[in-house]
Order: structure tokens, then C-alpha cells, then sequence
């Protein structure tokens, strides 16, 4: 340890102010000790801007010698250093978790005088919690009984945002806590780790997750509600748009969660989890689509037929993902003949997708649908681009844009194609796969929507495929084979 800490800093504390650090940095007790005596002596609390006076750096090192000879020299335990940390010399050890240097440097003073002057961030009862050593927690509360509960709510949050299960069980077993605190820690707990202010990035290791779970079921068990949404949010609904969060989603449904319960919009996570979500607390990331916490939900009742009408619909970034989570739904008793408000059936929201379908999963999903009771002709209103727009940057409107969007068109720049089949929806969107399965099931090739538009002229007319030529002329081809036979 204090090799490596040599090592890290041997091009720190070059200057006079700064000998002492150098000392205690390189373990030279002797040399601090000589320097201490000396006539004139260093500036014994000379503070670095980084790791403060010598007894702080002293206790961040955990040298305990070199923490002696400071005191008996005379250095002020109760500077609060500069920079991020601003810490007393025993918040310092605390941050360490030097447990042999926070009790030495408790009994230099009465208790009092490690609380007074501090914000609760600074203590080094809420430092300790903060950074996980239970150990030095479970001390402080044995030594002094005058902990405030304010600083015990600070210390209890703290824990749950780092993912501190053995801090907050403590906790939990010295302190009665009220349930909205208990709530706020839920909260925290739910999330990713709380990153500091010094840090850049969070690594997490396997230990850590199941320090979430067991962290969330404690303090559920302890009364906080797993049902509770905050910010119109349910926790269910949170811990579903990432995929690093799964074992926190199973926990809150083992713990009574309800799998059903939507935001302010009437999205619930399993329709969050028909889409990629992320992985990683930082956002720009790989997506995934998590089929485990899609399993999961299932496993305890999730609906596969509740309607979505959130602010952001389902949006299923390829094919290939779209066709593995309709699969996994289906199999749970999905009803495919199931219409949106505006008449969509899965149908016809398949046939959205733009795909040369070379591997033959969308024609496979088609017949699927269909063989199970999705009606090939259903009819339903499409959103397209006016005559003379280019199709949105941002894609079609979804979820309560696609309600907004129906009821006034034009004010998107949009028309609506009334009572179009889903052979008229594919030839727009380019949806080959869809286009080939509905062949062969025998729809009707030539017939028109309210306005004498066959599906040939819906492809040969699109703004979706005003660049795929080739792909236009695929699908004039199949559909002219399809009429001929």
C-alpha cells in the first residue's frame, strides 16, 4: 500500500512547504521525526491543495506512526482541507476506511468536535457510510450516541446511492428510519451507483449487483414500497430502460412489484423492453434487447396485451430484434389480432420495417401472425408524408405524437391513407419479408384503398423509397407474379 502510494506521488511535494508530506509519502519516520524537532520546525499544518496538512495526508496514507508523531507535535486534527474532499484529518481516514487511524483520532477531542462546523457531507460518520466501511460505522455508533438523525439519514442515503448493503443493514438495525426516507433510499438503490464528484466512470463487478439486490429487498422489507412512482415513474418501469439493472427489476418483483404498473402515459416496462435498452450507466452506449427481464416480467404475469399509450411507443431499432421479442410475447399468449387505438395490429406495424428480409425471419413472423389469427386484409389509417415533404428526420410519430399527429395531419406536414391492408402498408415501407408471407397467403393484390391506390402504386409512389430503386422494383415484381397467379 504505501509503496504504491510512494510510487503515485513521486513527483509530488517538491517544495519547502511540503517536506513533511514527503516524509510521510516515503514512510521516513525517522527523517519526519528530525524534521518536527528542528529549530525552526515545517509548518506542521501546512495544507496541499490535494490531500491537505501532513496528519490529514497522514491518515489518507494510514500511517499511524506518522499520525502519532503529529499530534504530539502539536497538528490541528480539524482543518478542513481544500479542493472536492474538504475533510477533517479523520474524514480522511474514514474515506480510507484506516479504522486503526479513526480511532486514534476520535480520542483526541470530545465527540462533539467531530460533528461541529461540518456539513453532513463532511462528517466522518456520513464519509464513512459513504465510501462502505461498516466496520468504522458500526464503531462511531458505539462510541457516541449523539449521532443526529439528520446525519443518520444522510449516512442511510449515501449507502443505498453506492450500493452499500452492509452500511445500510447496520443501519437499518441501530436507527428507526420513517418511510419516506425509507423511500427516497429505494430510489437511490434502484439506480446506478451515485458517481463523485471525482470520479470519471464506474466499474462494477459481479458482487456488486448482488449487493443491489440484497440492498433493495432490505429496505423494502424495512417498508419502503416497491410499487411507488416517482416522478410518474413506477421503479419496475426505471430499472427496465437498463439492462445492468436486471437483477434489481427481479428483485422489486420478488418483493411484490407490480409487473402491469405504467407511468403518467400508460407504458409499462415490458413495453419499454420490446425496444434495445441500454447498457452501462453512460448514456451513447450498445443497446440490447434484454429478453431476460422480458422473461422475467412474464414469469410474473406481465401482460402482453395491455395497450401502449406512451408519450415514446415501441421503437425496435432492427428487425431482427423486433421478430426475437415478438417471439418471446407471443409464446406468453400475446393476441395478434390486438389493435392500438388507431387500428394498428402487429400486422401492420411489422410492415413498418424496411427490410429486404434476405434471411426470411419477417416472412417467418408474418405467417406466424397470421396462422394464429391476425387478419391479412385489416384495414387501418397509415400516417405518410404529404405529397410534396421528404420523410422526418426523426422518424414517424409514435405513442401520443401519433395520436397528436392523426388528429391534425397537416400540422405535422402529414396526410392519412384511410383503410389501408397491410400488402398497401409494406409496399410503402419497403417491408419484402411481410410483402412475400401475405403472397402467399392469397390477399388480394389489386385491391384499392379509398382513393384507387393499388399497393404497386404505394411502392412506386413512396417517400420511404424514393432512394431504393432496386428495392421498388422487387416489389413491383412480386406483386405483379402475385396477381398473375
Amino acid at each position: 500500500m504505501r509503496g504504491a502510494i510512494k510510487s503515485r506521488l513521486r513527483n509530488a511535494f517538491g517544495s519547502a512547504d511540503e517536506v513533511l508530506h514527503a516524509c510521510i509519502r516515503d514512510n521516513d519516520i525517522p527523517q519526519l521525526q528530525q524534521l518536527l524537532r528542528a529549530s525552526p520546525a515545517p509548518d506542521i499544518n501546512y495544507s496541499h491543495p490535494e490531500f491537505g496538512p501532513p496528519l490529514h495526508f497522514a491518515a489518507w496514507c494510514g500511517n499511524l506512526d506518522a499520525v502519532n508523531l503529529l499530534l504530539a507535535a502539536g497538528a490541528d486534527a480539524f482543518i478542513v482541507s481544500y479542493g472536492e474532499q474538504r475533510l477533517t484529518a479523520i474524514g480522511f481516514a474514514a474515506f480510507k476506511g484506516h479504522r486503526d487511524i479513526v480511532k486514534r483520532l476520535w480520542t483526541c477531542c470530545r465527540p462533539e468536535s467531530h460533528v461541529e462546523g461540518l456539513k453532513p457531507y463532511q462528517t466522518c460518520f456520513v464519509v464513512a457510510a459513504t465510501h462502505g466501511h461498516a466496520s468504522i460505522v458500526e464503531d462511531m455508533l458505539d462510541w457516541w450516541n449523539g449521532w443526529s438523525q439528520e446525519l443518520r439519514i444522510e449516512a442511510l442515503l449515501w449507502a443505498s446511492r453506492r450500493w452499500h448493503f452492509g452500511v445500510v443493514t447496520l443501519l437499518l438495525k441501530r436507527t428507526s428510519f420513517e418511510q419516506p426516507t425509507l423511500q427516497e433510499a429505494l430510489h437511490a438503490a434502484t439506480n446506478h451507483k451515485f458517481m463523485l464528484s471525482y470520479e470519471f466512470d464506474i466499474k462494477y463487478e459481479g458482487i456488486d449487483y448482488l449487493d443491489q439486490q440484497l440492498l433493495i429487498a432490505s429496505l423494502i422489507d424495512a417498508g419502503a414500497d416497491p410499487n411507488s412512482c416517482p416522478d410518474n415513474a413506477p421503479l419496475i418501469y426505471t430499472t427496465a430502460h437498463n439492462a445492468n439493472l436486471t437483477g434489481a427489476l427481479k428483485t422489486l418483483l420478488e418483493k411484490g412489484a407490480d409487473p402491469n404498473k405504467t407511468d403518467g402515459s400508460g407504458k409499462s416496462a415490458l413495453h419499454v423492453l420490446a425496444s434495445p435498452v441500454m447498457i452501462g450507466q453512460l448514456a451513447g452506449g450498445p443497446g440490447l434487447l434484454n429478453e431476460t427481464a422480458i422473461h422475467l416480467l412474464l414469469q410474473h404475469k406481465a401482460s402482453v396485451s395491455q395497450p401502449d399509450t406512451a408519450v415514446r411507443g415501441t421503437e425496435i431499432k432492427t428487425l431482427a430484434q423486433a421478430v426475437r421479442a415478438a417471439y418471446h410475447i407471443l409464446s406468453h399468449g400475446a393476441d395478434p389480432s390486438i389493435t392500438t387505438n388507431e387500428g394498428w395490429t402487429p400486422l401492420h406495424v411489422l410492415a413498418l420495417h424496411c427490410d429486404l428480409d434476405v434471411t426470411g425471419k419477417a416472412a417467418e413472423l408474418a405467417k406466424h401472425l397470421i396462422s394464429r389469427g391476425a387478419d391479412p386484409e385489416a384495414r387501418a389509417p397509415l400516417l405518410s408524408p404529404g405529397n410534396r415533404q421528404v420523410v422526418p428526420s426523426l422518424g414517424m410519430p409514435w405513442g401520443y405524437r401519433l395520436r397528436d399527429a392523426m388528429a391534425d395531419p397537416s400540422a405535422q406536414r402529414m396526410v392519412i391513407r384511410h383503410d389501408l391492408t397491410p400488402l398497401h402498408w409494406a409496399a410503402e415501407r419497403g417491408a419484402v419479408g411481410v410483402i412475400r408471407a401475405l403472397l402467399a397467403n392469397g390477399v388480394n393484390v389489386s385491391s384499392m384503398d379509398v382513393d384507387g391506390i393499388s399497393p404497386a402504386r404505394m411502392a412506386a409512389e413512396s417517400k420511404f423509397l424514393e432512394r431504393r430503386t432496386d428495392l421498388v422494383d422487387t416489389i413491383i415484381d412480386l406483386l405483379t407474379l402475385g396477381q398473375r397467379r
